[in-house]
């Protein structure tokens, strides 16, 4: 099989040839279709070259440069003009550098001379391919990022956000969603990685399942066993034959969460199913075909981990076909509002109690905050906090305890006692200004210098704070 298969039901490629001999054609074709995902159309006469193209979707044409009626050039000339986005592969007998200098200059995409060697043939149509299918991609992408113009809004309703950065994400998923290859989704734990992956199945209209499995740590024979199946009788206890989670997407998503914590034993098995569209149950001889497309995510370095020999760099250049890179919490800081109501909501409604309303407080104590655990910690705090609350308020002190940590012991003086500046009023009491003082530094000193989050804990905006520090 080809290195350009994509191991899913991908719609074939359509490669014109563009040849008077009839033996050459059908040799071409015979090798292209052998080894590609394409299917050719053979043409003889170089005059109706331009109609076949207006007529059909042709992704790449192979010229011959001696034809009768119009010359390989003029027709070149002619594509090159009307057709530009469509690679042309030049055969010719003349093996003169000026013919493909010339050719090159009228916008052949390659040259190659007769006879013609199958291997370089199949490797000039696997190029030209793969650039046909570049420039699709970001034509796609630049119709849909035109105005950042979500089309199916339902399609997101499951993730709240305001934020540019995530409608420009919406919409490349609309672009991508479609296509029959690879997504890798990457980001923090507990951004929603999933829910970006269910959002990519459903808009792509395929008709089977949406199948998660978590392969972080499957050894080689777990892993075949989840997705591959087995036969009976593969191993002791297998007295019946099970099918795996390929074939239960099959039609469908197959998503891989975790898959920079999988063994390299498995990869490789991946690898063949992303590569060839074919995978061995347990105690099989002969594969079987998939037909699923495939997204995968992980919270991992991987070029890091690839650097270190832990990851395939072919498994990683197959499952980047697409990438989606879902940002942390602390870049889309507008959200939390939006997030905390949807939350209370949320709490509220699987507690069985009213509707708890939300103190502006909370909002300015989680300014500050960096969320290592992201939407999810968020959801946690919320869901905590509505569990404890007594009155019609979400209460704050949760969020407070969670974010700054327990309050402090104050010792004899009254005030207390954190490791900052110590305020004694033995004999003379503080003034308004010296309290103010050692809590706007024990606020700093609580932040690690981080003026939002300090803002935050004192319940005062971030200009506030900055304004009084430049006073003192």
């Amino acid at each position: 099989m080809g290195d350009t298969n994509t191991g899913t039901s991908e719609k074939p490629a359509a490669v014109l040839i563009v040849e008077d001999d009839p033996v050459s054609s059908e040799l071409y074709s015979v090798q292209i279709q052998d080894k590609l995902p394409a299917q050719c159309v053979v043409c003889d006469d170089s005059r109706k070259v331009l109609p076949i193209l207006v007529q059909h979707n042709i992704d790449l044409i192979i010229l011959d440069l001696n034809m009768p009626h119009i010359s390989g050039q003029e027709v070149l000339a002619q594509v090159n003009l009307q057709f530009p986005d469509i690679p042309v592969v030049v055969v010719t007998s003349e093996d003169s550098i000026q013919v493909a200098v010339d050719c090159m200059r009228h916008g052949a995409f390659d040259f190659i001379t007769k006879p013609v060697a199958e291997a370089r043939l199949i490797t000039a149509v696997q190029h030209g391919l793969r650039i046909r299918s570049l420039q699709q991609e970001i034509h796609s992408l630049s119709d849909r990022l035109q105005g950042l113009q979500i089309r199916n809004p339902e399609a997101f309703s499951g993730i709240i956000t305001v934020s540019h950065h995530m409608r420009s994400i919406f919409s490349y998923i609309e672009a991508v969603a479609s296509s029959p290859k690879p997504v890798l989704v990457l980001g923090d734990s507990g951004t929603g990685k999933e829910l970006i992956a269910q959002v990519l199945h459903q808009l792509s209209g395929r008709s089977g399942s949406f199948v998660p499995v978590n392969v972080s740590g499957l050894d080689d024979t777990m892993f075949s066993d989840a997705l591959f199946g087995h036969t009976k009788g593969a191993f002791t206890g297998a007295n019946t034959a099970r099918s795996g989670l390929v074939e239960q997407a099959r039609g469908g998503t197959l998503f891989l969460d975790e898959i920079g914590d999988l063994p390299m034993g498995p990869q490789v098995k991946l690898l063949r199913l992303l590569q060839e569209g074919e995978y061995y149950p347990l105690g099989a001889d002969s594969p079987k075909t998939a037909s699923v497309r495939v997204v995968a995510a992980t919270n991992a370095n991987l070029t890091q981990k690839m650097e270190q020999g832990e990851f395939r760099k072919d498994l990683y250049y197959r499952l980047m076909a697409h990438t989606v890179r879902v940002p942390a919490l602390r870049d889309r800081m507008e959200d939390i509002p939006h997030l905390v109501e949807y939350f209370v909501t949320q709490a509220c409604a699987e507690l069985s109690r009213p509707r708890l309303q939300v103190p502006q407080e909370i909002y300015r104590i989680l300014a500050g905050y960096e969320f290592p655990g992201n939407i999810r910690e968020l959801q946690s705090m919320v869901f905590d906090a509505a569990s404890r609350a007594t009155g019609a308020q979400l209460p704050v002190e949760p969020f407070r305890t969670y974010v700054v940590g327990p309050p402090s012991v104050p010792d004899a003086s009254g005030i207390p006692q954190g490791g900052g500046t110590s305020i004694s009023y033995a004999g003379q009491f503080p003034t308004m200004e010296q309290v103010e003082q050692f809590f706007m530094e024990e606020a700093l000193r609580i932040a690690s210098g981080n003026q939002s989050r300090a803002a935050g804990l004192l319940g005062i905006s971030q200009s506030t704070l900055s304004r009084r520090l430049k006073t003192e």
